[in-house]
C-alpha cells in the first residue's frame, strides 16, 4: 500500500532570476584621466627629445596652454565632485605632477655638468602652472575638510544644547559654559548661532537673557 502523500513534497523551486551587473554610469574621469595620460607621456617625450637635440626640434604651438587647460579641467573635475557631494573615481592626477618635477630635476642636473644642452623654454612654465593646479587641488581640499569639520563640530553642539534644554527647560549663557567648559564668549556664539538658524528663540536682555526651544510654552502661561 502506497503511504506516501503529494502533500509531503516539497514546492518546485523558481529558478532564479539573471542578475544583469548594473552599467557603470559615464564620467568624464573615464575620457579625461586617458586623453590626460596620452598627452602628458607625449608632451614629456617632446621635451626630453628636444632636450637631448640640443632644441633642434619645433614643438608645436598652443601646446602648453592646451596641456595645462587639460590638466586644469581634470582637476577642477575632482574639486566639484567633492563639494558637490557626488561619488568620485579613483585618481591618480599626483602622477602627472611628480613626473614633470622628475623630468625638471633630469633634465636641470644634465645642464648642470653639459651646459651646451640649453633647457628647454616652455619646461619651468609648465612646471610651475602644474604645481600651481596641484596645490590649488590641495588648498581646495583641506578647506572642504575644514568646512566639514566645522558642520560636524556645530551638530555636535547643536545636539548638547538641545539635550541640556530638553532636561532644564531653558538656557543661560553661563549654564552652557559651564556645562561644555567653554569660555562665556564662545558660549554666546553657541547659542547666537542656534537662534539665527531658528533652532532657539532669546528671550530677555542683559544678565537676564536666556534662550528656550521655539515651542516651548512661555514662562507663566
Amino acid at each position: 500500500m502506497n503511504t506516501h502523500s503529494p502533500e509531503a513534497d516539497p514546492p518546485p523551486v523558481p529558478p532564479e532570476p539573471a542578475i544583469t551587473p548594473p552599467r557603470r554610469p559615464f564620467n568624464e574621469i573615464s575620457v579625461l584621466f586617458p586623453l590626460l595620460a596620452f598627452y602628458t607621456v607625449a608632451y614629456l617625450g617632446l621635451t626630453a627629445a628636444d632636450f637631448a637635440l640640443g632644441q633642434a626640434l619645433e614643438l608645436p604651438e598652443g601646446m602648453t596652454p592646451l596641456y595645462v587647460a587639460l590638466l586644469g579641467a581634470y582637476a577642477a573635475d575632482k574639486e566639484i565632485r567633492r563639494w558637490l557631494g557626488t561619488p568620485e573615481p579613483p585618481r591618480k592626477g599626483t602622477v602627472f605632477v611628480y613626473l614633470w618635477l622628475l623630468l625638471f630635476l633630469a633634465v636641470y642636473l644634465i645642464h648642470t655638468f653639459h651646459p651646451d644642452l640649453p633647457l628647454p623654454r616652455h619646461l619651468l612654465s609648465v612646471c610651475l602652472q602644474v604645481l600651481g593646479i596641484f596645490f590649488g587641488s590641495k588648498a581646495s581640499k583641506h578647506i572642504f575638510a575644514g568646512q566639514t569639520s566645522r558642520g560636524m563640530k556645530n551638530a555636535e553642539q547643536e545636539s548638547l544644547v538641545l539635550e541640556l534644554l530638553a532636561a532644564r527647560g531653558k538656557l543661560t549663557r553661563k549654564m552652557l559654559s559651564d556645562e561644555l567648559e567653554i569660555p562665556p564668549v564662545s558660549a554666546w556664539r553657541v547659542l547666537t548661532a542656534l537662534v539665527n538658524s531658528g533652532v532657539l528663540v532669546r528671550h530677555g536682555i542683559g544678565k537676564g537673557t536666556y534662550y528656550t526651544r521655539p515651542d516651548a510654552p512661555k514662562p507663566g502661561a
